[in-house]
């Protein structure tokens, strides 16, 4: 069906303002809390299909204080948190191998006792290779008394070389929880260990740097990996298109945000790393304290490795959400971002620009794809796979080339954008759609209608020339019947008698044009160029002789008057579509073959029978059907013969 103008403008304008808003509408949701939440879960879910545990570097192995571990070691040990003595001897045990480096998931402020923490601090100074935790905590969380100055002086003598970027810390809220002065001094290195959630809590990005009262500090994660290789640490600030910051040790560089923020690349849940039980650990130090067949860890299993040192039990209370799981041990974001920064491979995030780009492409993907295609239910399968397909790529993406695409927002932009321009459609063309359903469902079969209607767009109401079949039939004697019956009583037989004709007519799938006086005209072929429209008709004509033969056995039955009709069927060019203009508008046929279809059905009173065919017809029915030649007849208006035949019937075993 083609538009008219006015429609296809205001529909074209409707479509615009809806990928308009739908643009607008999605970016600022993208930049909201609701929508950076619903983006997270995303990332979260993208996370988990990319996730790979054997891409989790062997180097990285984790000494856990576990659950198990405070139980077996309490009578011995008594209450948690133990005594620093079991962290001199795991530490001097454990450098026995030779590791590359060891972090320790924990702050040792305060004192102990002078023997205690000597002994400690002269393993740390002996092995060379520990790095210790502290924190930035609420100011109002720091004990009276403390030294602040002098707190502060000691944190400024690790201080980072470098400091382009880094997550800020404010200094009139947050003040460092430093270890012991004299294991702060014994250690490699000091880290910070402060976890930064997002908003909903999760765990899904960590700081390599801190900036605090104007110095940078490393988190530590990067200062574990600046020990192990013996490097340190340099920022990049790239240009370009997909530029960005980038920090990078020992050649490898690693994504960051403009907080210096790195998204984790994460390989899986809290088991992707070993996890060697701390009791298990103190067993092979004091092995005949423990029973048999208990497992052992010689010195040598940690040579060449990256210890982690740190608690999953209960009592440590440390535990964040995280992608796999609503409560994972806090050293498992650290060992994922050292394995991070050892491999170069961190999530990169899309910039800005490329949201915007994705989300205004999105919107307009979804308006032009319901305007070009006036089908909905063909619009609705291309916007599902449109929006499948970008899911894929973006998963593929995130998983081979470590780049996570916005994928809500986008996906979101679409759906609104075709769903705005449906209700615009709706509005402006979808009302011209309504009025034509409307007038085809007086003329044809609703299935009929409803292929015309999902083929709107390549068919043309408004006046075509095509080859149809025409079916013209009369009732005969209908003028006397109309002097001896009654009025009311005739126009209820002539209603059961349309009625049922109309059924056999929509049932061979062709169109009633119009009923004038007792006669009705029908056509095949209007939509369904491709199926053998004569064969359709003339099966119809035989129908609708039986059918009558029906109705005058139940009409007689009843007393009622009984009928006879008269059919003739044309098949040739007629002019097809809604003809008129202005107020007078009639959807019909007019041509030749029209008015030579209604000679046809005169010519049964002269030659005695019930339906007549033209030679064009029969043709087409050749060999389907059985028929008898009835010679020339010069029909008006013609000036030449018309071959005629009469139509018996149908072979069904043929056809």
């Amino acid at each position: 069906m083609t538009m008219d103008r006015k429609a296809q403008r205001e529909f074209a304008v409707g479509v615009c303002v809806a990928v308009a808003l739908s643009a607008v509408g999605m970016l600022l949701l993208a930049h909201s809390r609701g929508g950076r939440w619903l983006e997270s879960g995303m990332l979260d879910t993208q996370a988990q299909f990319a996730a790979s545990p054997a891409q989790a570097d062997p180097r990285i192995v984790i000494i856990d204080a576990d659950n198990a571990s405070l139980e077996t070691l309490q009578d011995k040990l008594g209450r948690w948190p133990w005594t620093r003595r079991v962290w001199t001897e795991v530490v001097r045990y454990v450098t026995q191998g030779q590791p590359k480096a060891v972090a320790i998931d924990a702050i040792f402020s305060g004192a102990e006792s002078d023997a205690v923490d000597s002994d400690f601090a002269d393993v740390l100074k002996q092995n060379g290779n520990t790095v210790l935790g502290f924190t930035f905590v609420p100011t109002h969380m720091e004990e009276s008394g403390n030294d602040e100055a002098e707190k502060l002086s000691a944190l400024q003598e690790h201080q980072a070389g470098q400091g382009q970027f880094g997550s800020v810390v404010d200094a009139a809220q947050f003040f460092p929880n430093l270890p012991e002065p004299v294991l702060a001094n014994a250690a490699a290195g000091l880290g910070a260990l402060n976890a930064l959630p997002d908003p909903d809590g999760v765990i899904r990005r960590v700081g390599v740097q801190f900036r605090y009262a104007g110095k940078t500090y490393d988190s530590l994660d990067l200062r574990t990996v600046e020990l192990a290789e013996k490097k340190t640490m340099s920022w990049q600030d790239r240009r370009g298109l997909l530029g960005g910051h980038f920090v990078e040790v020992g050649g490898r560089s690693v994504p960051v945000d403009a907080q210096g923020r790195m998204l984790l690349d994460w390989h899986g849940g809290s088991t992707v790393y070993p996890r060697l039980p701390l009791w298990q650990v103190i067993c092979s130090i004091y092995p005949d304290q423990c029973p048999a067949g208990v497992q052992k860890f010689p010195p040598d299993y940690f040579r060449g490795k990256i210890v982690l040192i740190g608690a999953s039990a209960t009592a440590s209370y440390d535990a964040h959400p995280t992608p796999f799981a609503t409560a994972a041990p806090g050293f498992i974001a650290h060992a994922t971002a050292v394995d991070n920064l050892l491999n170069g491979v961190a999530i990169r995030e899309a910039p800005e620009w490329m949201l915007t780009l994705l989300v205004v492409s999105m919107a307009i993907a979804g308006g032009v794809m319901l305007f070009r295609l006036r089908n909905l239910a063909g619009a609705t399968l291309l916007l599902i796979v449109v929006m499948a397909a970008y899911v894929g790529v973006a998963f593929w993406v995130y998983d081979k080339a470590h780049f996570a695409l916005p994928i809500v927002t986008p996906c979101l932009a679409l759906v609104l954008s075709f769903g705005a321009s449906t209700a615009a459609r709706y509005i402006t063309t979808g009302r011209q759609l309504r009025q034509t359903r409307g007038m085809l469902n007086r003329y044809m079969s609703p299935q009929l209608v409803e292929y015309v209607m999902s083929n709107i767009g390549s068919l043309s109401l408004n006046g075509d020339k095509r080859e149809l079949t025409i079916l013209v039939s009369d009732v005969r004697n209908f003028t006397t019947m109309t002097e001896r019956s009654e009025p009311l009583k005739l126009i209820a037989l002539l209603d059961d008698y349309f009625s049922a004709m109309t059924e056999i007519i929509f049932r061979h799938n062709g169109i009633v044009d119009k009923f004038i006086g007792d006669g009705i005209l029908a056509y095949w072929g209007a939509f369904t160029p491709e199926v053998n429209h004569a064969a359709e008709a003339a099966q119809a004509a035989l129908e609708m002789l039986a059918r009558v033969e029906e109705l005058n056995k139940e009409w007689t039955k009843q007393g009622r008057e009984t009928i006879a009709i008269g059919v003739g069927l044309n098949t040739g060019p007629v002019i097809f579509g809604n003809i008129g203009r202005g107020k007078k508008i009639e959807f019909t046929v007019i041509g030749d073959a029209v008015n030579l279809a209604s000679r046809l059905e005169g010519l049964n009173k002269e030659f005695k029978t019930s339906i007549i065919v033209s030679e064009c017809t029969r043709e087409r029915i050749a060999g389907q059907a059985t028929t008898r030649a009835l010679g020339g007849y010069k029909v008006k208006g013609k000036t030449v013969e018309t071959t005629v035949h009469e139509l018996q019937s149908w072979n069904a075993l043929d056809a």
